[in-house]
């Protein structure tokens, strides 16, 4: 990915990640990828309508993260659908993970 920093991907850009999936061997374990190469094919057309884009899914480890486009804040929920909180940018879901897990590991679950 020569030239380019993956911060500056947005929603819509075209990928060829090469690499190779790694299987559970239980049904508790998590499948995997192990990324050799990532190639930029195209880069989503820029948005002129800034209603276009409204929200993006996004994995986060275990959890999933809900960013809409309206605001900065993040909603986020574990993989089963849990709701561990909001974020109020994206770069304090660090700490409201870190606050969940502490919560989760006191609480025995």
């Amino acid at each position: 990915m020569r030239g380019h920093v993956l911060h500056d991907l947005v929603p819509g850009d075209k990928l060829r990640v090469t690499g190779h999936l790694h299987l559970p061997r239980t049904p508790d374990d998590p499948v995997w990828l192990a990324v050799s190469t990532l190639a930029v094919l195209e880069t989503a057309p820029l948005l002129t309508d800034p209603g276009a884009f409204t929200a993006v899914l996004e994995r986060y480890g275990l959890y999933v993260c809900w960013f809409d486009a309206g605001t900065d804040a993040a909603d986020v929920f574990t993989e089963t659908g849990t709701w561990v909180g909001t974020a109020p940018a994206p770069d304090e879901i660090d700490d409201l993970l870190h606050v969940f897990e502490q919560r989760q590991s006191t609480s025995g679950e």
